[in-house]
């Protein structure tokens, strides 16, 4: 099939087709995709997925080509991407506090929908910005503020196979709508995560039900400072708060990480930032007095946190506001991560081994928990797009970044479309 021929019968499906291929992009990584193709329904997507999977071009799908750091809208080989942003159907159970969302469904549209609603609930905005989709930073794994590993919180898949069928697997279809929502999984085995992480290669999700977390009344924000070298009485004190039950988000990184944001936080050590939230004012002030306990006894201090922790798109001077700007811009940026079990000794080891690296000793980092029995690294590298010294930079921290991963025996945590392995 030609390409013209391609083209028209896209475009007679009743999808948007346009060129890409001069798509500005953040990662170095991957091919601009030859087309967009935007189907505005799930009849048109069908037709799609049916027409391209004909053709024998490759083509994967992307939410909405926003997944900075990563792979933005990139294909690991030349072809188009199916991009879902115009099915954006949104629908709440404000009893049961779950939002069921298609792919263009933005943390933005999420917000008012809840908002409007006068819902007790809310699902707090990613680093990449508001403008991102829903279901996309889930099947992506992204991390969210006191959510810790996504898969727990989604649910009720409505999956389209690459042949344009439709199911929601493990379900039979006679079910009550409610009850598939409210289950976390589906009776039986189930392969729920293998929809994750697929980059957009595997079956399209154009659906699925995502729990919301309850919007407390009485919030306080936190921060255990210590000194510039990470410890084991310090990650120690960290999963002690978790373990208690204590904090209801938290983040820990260096002056650089902050520096990197934009932060105003006096101190040039390591910063653990904590949430803590109860439903009245005696519940919060118990709550605090428990964790200013355990910040003692691990011999650490606390202290009062008045700022505001930015979006991670400050790192290059972009804001997530504006997210049409951000692939734009004159730096790139590319994500590099790695899963930890939450055990101090080799939390400390590997962050060590980092930054005894020559080529990452002042590169940003920051450490974030799933839950209280792993946590994840991650280190934005940013490079000028323009600048060849500055992208072999880029690729001989990549490499050593790698290496030493390898060498603790850790996988990512993410991986883009682009780059091929995890």
């Amino acid at each position: 099939m030609s390409g013209a021929d391609l083209f028209d019968r896209l475009s007679n499906a009743g999808a948007v087709v346009t060129p890409a291929a001069s798509a500005a992009s953040t990662v170095l990584v991957g091919h601009a995709p030859e087309w967009l193709v935007e189907p505005t329904s799930l009849h048109q997507l069908g037709a799609v997925v049916r027409i391209l999977d004909d053709s024998g071009i490759p083509w994967r799908v992307d939410s909405r080509g926003r997944n900075w750091g990563y792979d933005d809208a990139r294909l690991r080989t030349p072809g188009v991407i199916v991009r879902l942003a115009r099915l954006d159907r949104l629908s709440l159970d404000v009893e049961l506090g779950l939002a069921t969302v298609q792919p263009g469904v933005t943390f933005a549209k999420l917000k008012e929908a809840l908002t409007e609603a006068g819902a007790r609930f809310y699902l707090p905005p990613p680093g990449s910005g508001p403008h991102t989709s829903v279901l996309g930073n889930a099947l992506d794994r992204g991390l969210l503020s006191g959510l810790g590993e996504r898969e727990r919180h989604c649910r009720d898949f409505l999956v389209m196979e690459r042949d344009g069928s439709l199911h929601r697997p493990g379900w039979t279809g006679a079910e009550d709508a409610r009850v598939r929502g409210a289950l976390p999984y589906p009776p039986g085995p189930h392969g729920q995560g293998a929809l994750f992480q697929t980059a957009g290669y595997g079956p399209v999700v154009v659906e699925l039900t995502h729990v919301l977390q309850v919007a407390t009344a009485q919030a306080m924000r936190l921060v255990v400072l210590s000194g510039p070298v990470l410890t084991e009485e310090l990650v120690r004190c960290w999963r002690e708060l978790l373990l208690e039950g204590l904090v209801s988000g938290s983040l820990l990184a260096p002056q650089a990480r902050r520096r990197a944001q934009g932060t105003a936080i006096a101190h040039d050590g390591l910063v653990l930032d904590l949430s803590v939230t109860a439903g009245s004012v005696a519940t919060l002030r118990a709550k605090a007095a428990d964790v200013q306990r355990v910040v003692r006894q691990h011999g650490q201090r606390l202290a009062l946190r008045v700022s505001e922790h930015p979006d991670d798109l400050r790192i290059l001077g972009g804001d997530g506001e504006r997210p049409e700007e951000v692939a734009q811009l004159a730096s790139g940026l590319e994500w590099h991560t790695a899963a930890l079990p939450f055990a101090p000794s080799m939390i400390v080891a590997f962050a060590k081994a980092v930054q005894a690296e020559a080529t990452l000793a002042d590169t940003p980092w920051s450490l974030r928990p799933l839950d209280d029995r792993a946590v994840v690294w991650l280190s934005p590298f940013v490079y000028r797009k323009d600048d060849p010294a500055d992208i072999e930079r880029l690729r001989r921290r990549s490499a050593a970044f790698d290496r030493i991963r390898g060498e603790f025996h850790l996988p990512t945590y993410r991986s883009g479309g682009a780059r091929g392995g995890r």
